[in-house]
This record gives structure tokens, C-alpha cells and sequence, in this order.
């Protein structure tokens, strides 16, 4: 961190090669996720929590009823391991798959859906597992079994760590460590939730709207430290601008992030592929299996949701169609609308390089332009319309957050952090000034100690020179 006072040109830099060099995988972690979430509560603009719960009440007659239905919690963290070792499945399917089987094995199904315990046990338990089975293809082939797992791949590669087949093999050692910080953490973990539950809980009953500069801010420290780069604010807020539509949606976003992760694998592993075997790789019994059953998860969800159509009655026919009118079709018009647009924008850049090196990225453009073409073509058959009032507020707070992330390079973070946590909380949340005003001096505080303990550096910009030459002098 500097110490002298910044003079003279704009901060505000962006490196064209930021694009080519990769965005780092905790900048898409944080746009996907993390800023969509924070912009949904905002809309709000109240507390997560609004009336009080007696929490901790329950605890033993919680242990009593898991005791009395252990064979549930057996058979379902077996299927929910073997669900999670399913590469793309995950947490997505498994909760209510387990919740069909208690149902269809219970002897009174009339109690579900109106609290019925082995309708929480079931998914819990199958959902717990399924964590732990993902890091079986995670480990082994390199390919994470969920949105969680791509982000633990993406922990190992930094930390120079090859998964494959040699974890069990030549690293067995460290994949015991994996194995054991696992069950480690989830007892651990269960353990502080039991406890902390009450004290954390009243984080639930602040409004949001205080807490979101202070989670900001450490959203935009931790994306700033992957490249210390403009790029990694732009990178940020394009994708969350992605993750607010998909959010609005419906739309998955755990696949988004693993097809991040596994993208330059696959563009590598297929270069390789077609220099050895050339083209005639595509009639290997393997990638013939592998590529029938990618065309089962693409086509046979839709035979599904017709057979289930033909089952429903008229009148829920009726109502369905239209409540997927309603909740659907603008939004993902202008979702595929965006995909599509990316498609021919990078179809375009690569369609002069050569045969082997544009093969992959034009396969890839040709999945995803075409794909965003049935979305397409399927909505306009069928017109609706959604309430578009959220939408837009989501896409404001966007504008304001390329607003705010280029104050930071031309202010300086620690000058802007202040000044926008200080006016958010004041004019936005509408709290008193000596309330808003300490939020913001802890909040610096905060930065300037973590910032000379870990040795972080922050965007100067023309001001922040200043405030670093006070903070000195104290």
C-alpha cells in the first residue's frame, strides 16, 4: 500500500489481453452468485427476517426423530453419493427424488407437503451425501460433479494440484486428506451451526440494505486480488448481469460456473484427441456413449414434461401453461437473445484461424447458438408476458455498479468505499447519520488493518494517497 499522496492522470486502465489471459474463476463465482443475490435482497429493501422465531427449541426432539428413521437417512445418503458422483446432476435432482421415494414408501402419504418429518430427512440426508459424492469425478477425472465442487477444482489447480487418476495412485495421501477434511468439516460444521445458530440469526433482522455495502465491498476486495485488474470489475459485473436474468428466470446457474471450469480441459483434451486420432475420434464406442447420453439430458426432459402434460387434467394443463407464460418468456427471449449475440460475436473472431484451432471454439459457438435459436423460436410460438419491474431494477443496480467500480480505479477503493457506504446507508436505508457514519469509518478502518496485516494493495486512484499519509500519521 503506497504512501504518498496520487497526482497527476486518471487511474482508469483496461488491458485488452485481460479477455485472452482467462477470468479468474472467484470472479465468476462472486458475478454468478454472490452479486445477483445481494441485488434480489436490495429490491427488497428489508430485512431477510421478518418476525422472530424461538430457535434451538427443537433440538432433542430433532435427534429423536433422526434416530427413529436411520434406515431413510441410510438409503438416502447412498442414493445421494451415488446421484453426486453423476458429473452436472447434484443438488439439483436429488432433494426431490428422495422426497418422491420417502412418499412413495410411506405408508401415509397424506402428511406431505403439510410437515411430514421424513419429507426433510430424506432430501437432508441425500442432500449431505451428495456433497461428498461429487468429489468423486471431481478427483478422478477432473470433471466436478457440482456448482461447489467446480469451485473446489478450481482450488486445486491453483494450488497446483492435477486431478486424475494419479490422486489414487501416486497422491493417495493427499486424497485421504481430501477425504478426511470432508467428514471433518461436515461434523465440524454441524457442530458451530447447533451453536451459533441464535447469535448469527440476528444478522436475518438487520435490514439489508446496511449490510450490503459491507458485504459489497468485500465482494469487489476478494475479485480485485485474483489480477488486480480493472478487467476483473468489468468481468464482474458483465456476469452478474448474466446471473440477474438467469436468477429472474429460472434458469441453472451451477452449470454455468461448471462449464466455466471445465472449459479449458475440454478445448485442450480435444486438441490432443484430434491430433492423435484426427476426426475419426467421433466413432469411438466411448465418445458415441458419452455423446448419447448428453442427447438424453438434452431431449429427454422435454418427453418428460410432455408426458406429465398428458397425465394433468385440463384445468391444470390449462394453468400451468399459462404460469410458465407469464413467469418465462420475455426474460428468457432476451437470455438467449444475449447468448446468441456472444455466439456469433466469437463465431466471427475465430472463423479465419486454422482448422485444428478453431475446431473446438466453433463446436462450442454452434451448441450455444443453436440451442439459444429453439429458445427462441419456442417462445415466439407461444407469446406471454412477465412483470418486467424487477428486471429493471436488477439492470440499474448494474449500471451503478460500473459507476462504482470505475470510482474505485479513478477515487481510489479505500476514498469510494467510504463515501458510497457512507451516502448508501444514510439516503438508501435511511438510517441516522451517526449510524451511517460509524458503519463507514469501521468499514475503512476494517480495509486499511487488512490491508497492512496481509499486504493488499488497493486501486489508489487520486485520492486514496491521502487517506493512506493519515493513516500513517495514526
Amino acid at each position: 500500500m503506497g504512501g504518498a499522496p496520487a497526482t497527476g492522470d486518471f487511474r482508469f486502465t483496461f488491458d485488452v489481453d485481460y479477455l485472452y489471459d482467462g477470468i479468474p474463476l472467484i470472479v465468476v463465482g462472486l458475478g454468478i452468485f454472490a452479486l445477483p443475490e445481494i441485488i434480489s435482497l436490495l429490491i427488497k429493501n428489508k430485512s431477510i427476517a421478518t418476525k422472530g422465531n424461538q430457535l434451538g427449541q427443537g433440538l432433542g426432539q430433532g435427534l429423536k426423530d433422526v434416530m427413529s428413521n436411520l434406515p431413510l437417512v441410510g438409503r438416502s445418503s447412498v442414493f445421494g453419493s451415488l446421484v453426486g458422483a453423476i458429473p452436472g446432476l447434484g443438488g439439483s435432482v436429488v432433494d426431490w427424488m428422495t422426497y418422491s421415494f420417502a412418499m412413495s414408501a410411506s405408508k401415509d402419504k397424506s402428511q406431505f407437503g403439510k410437515g411430514e418429518i421424513k419429507g426433510v430427512i430424506a432430501p437432508e440426508s441425500a442432500n449431505n451425501a451428495c456433497s461428498c459424492g461429487s468429489m468423486i469425478p471431481t478427483i478422478l477425472f477432473g470433471v466436478p460433479g457440482s456448482g461447489s465442487a467446480a469451485v473446489f477444482l478450481g482450488g486445486m489447480l491453483l494450488l497446483g494440484i492435477q486431478p486424475g487418476v494419479s490422486m489414487v495412485s501416486t497422491h493417495l495421501d493427499l486424497t485421504y486428506t481430501i477425504i478426511w477434511s470432508l467428514a471433518l468439516a461436515n461434523i465440524l460444521g454441524a457442530a458451530l451451526c447447533i451453536f451459533l445458530t441464535r447469535p448469527i440469526s440476528m444478522l436475518t433482522y438487520i435490514k439489508f440494505s446496511i449490510l450490503a455495502p459491507v458485504i459489497l465491498t468485500l465482494i469487489l476486495f476478494a475479485a480485485y486480488q485474483a489480477t488486480r485488474s480493472f478487467g476483473d470489475f468489468l468481468a464482474l459485473g458483465g456476469i452478474a448481469l448474466i446471473g440477474v436474468l438467469m436468477k429472474n428466470a429460472d434458469w441453472p446457474r451451477p452449470a454455468f460456473l461448471i462449464g466455466f471450469v471445465l472449459s479449458a480441459g475440454a478445448e485442450n483434451y480435444f486438441f490432443q484427441s484430434i491430433q492423435f486420432y484426427e476426426y475419426s475420434w467421433f466413432t469411438r464406442p466411448g465418445v458415441l456413449i458419452i455423446g448419447a447420453l448428453i442427447l438424453c439430458g438434452l431431449f429427454l426432459p422435454t418427453v418428460f414434461r410432455r408426458m406429465m402434460r398428458k397425465r394433468q387434467t385440463p384445468e391444470e394443463a390449462k394453468a400451468a401453461s399459462e404460469a410458465a407464460l407469464v413467469t418465462n418468456f420475455n426474460l428468457d427471449i432476451w437470455i438467449a437473445g444475449l447468448f446468441l449475440l456472444i455466439a456469433v460475436v466469437f463465431g466471427y473472431q475465430v472463423w479465419g484461424e486454422q482448422t485444428l484451432t478453431r475446431a473446438f471454439p466453433l463446436i462450442a459457438v454452434t451448441l450455444l447458438g443453436g440451442s439459444s435459436l429453439m429458445v427462441i423460436i419456442n417462445h415466439l410460438r407461444h407469446r406471454g408476458q412477465i412483470a418486467t419491474a424487477e428486471i429493471r431494477q436488477g439492470l440499474f443496480y448494474i449500471v451503478g455498479f460500473f459507476i462504482m467500480a470505475f470510482l474505485y480505479f479513478e477515487l481510489g477503493f479505500l476514498t469510494t468505499t467510504f463515501v458510497f457506504s457512507l451516502s448508501f446507508i444514510y439516503f438508501f436505508a435511511r438510517a441516522g447519520s451517526v449510524k451511517s457514519l460509524s458503519i463507514a469509518f469501521g468499514l475503512l478502518v476494517f480495509l486499511l488493518v487488512l490491508g497492512r496485516v496481509m499486504s493488499v494493495d488497493y486501486p489508489e486512484g487520486l485520492l486514496d494517497g491521502y487517506v493512506l499519509a493519515i493513516a500513517n500519521l495514526v
